[in-house]
């Protein structure tokens, strides 16, 4: 009986892990040279989304790039989760470029400048990471800064970049891919300065 009971938590314990890991997830991009224009757009979306099972707008990447207004181009992702039903109907419907999010990778890019006897310029370190579940990959930039991520960094890669105990010049990119790190499958990136994030395309 005492092993019957464990093969039915077992069971329940790994049937609540497939749940989870099979959430949908997904990705859309809304374009235009309107930010008032595109906000309002990107509400109405959101609004749809919640009426979904568990729909949940999750990130809003908004790039502007261009001064004049013929010149100016806004580009937004979002990110967002619901059922697999909903989401296929969303995407086959709308007028938006956007896809199902499956893995994600994240690749992470610390860049100083160094000048000593031995090296004087531009040093990085990159490496990247691979999520299944964008809520965790996007935790890698929500509430960061430079300090913060400079921090995360392990204090053997981070010697190479000190001068004299400290940094110069730092910056921080991260970017972030659909399934690998090809320029064709980029959603997005932003950069970490001591000035603030920078949101990229």
């Amino acid at each position: 009986m005492r092993k019957f009971r464990l093969f039915l938590v077992v069971v329940l314990l790994l049937g609540f892990v497939s749940a989870v890991q099979a959430a949908t997830y997904g990705y859309l991009v809304v374009r235009g040279k309107n930010l008032d224009q595109i906000n309002r757009e990107i509400d109405t979306i959101e609004r749809l989304i919640k009426t979904w099972n568990n729909g949940e707008l999750l990130y809003k990447h908004t790039v502007v790039s261009g001064g004049a207004f013929f010149f100016k181009k806004v580009t937004s992702t979002l990110f967002f989760a619901g059922s697999q039903k909903e989401i296929s109907t969303f995407l086959t419907s709308g007028p938006y470029e956007g896809d199902y999010l499956r893995d994600v990778v994240v690749k992470f890019d610390y860049r100083s400048m160094v000048s000593n006897s031995a090296f004087d310029g531009d040093i990085s370190t990159s490496f990247t990471r691979k999520f299944t579940n964008i809520r965790n990959a996007l935790v890698t930039i929500q509430d960061k800064s430079s300090d913060v991520l400079w921090s995360d960094l392990p204090k053997t890669k981070l010697k190479k970049h000190l001068v004299n105990g400290s940094l110069i010049d730092p910056v921080v990119s991260i970017s972030f891919y659909s399934v690998q790190v090809l320029e064709e499958n980029r959603l997005f990136g932003i950069s970490f300065t001591t000035s603030g994030a920078v949101p990229e395309k």
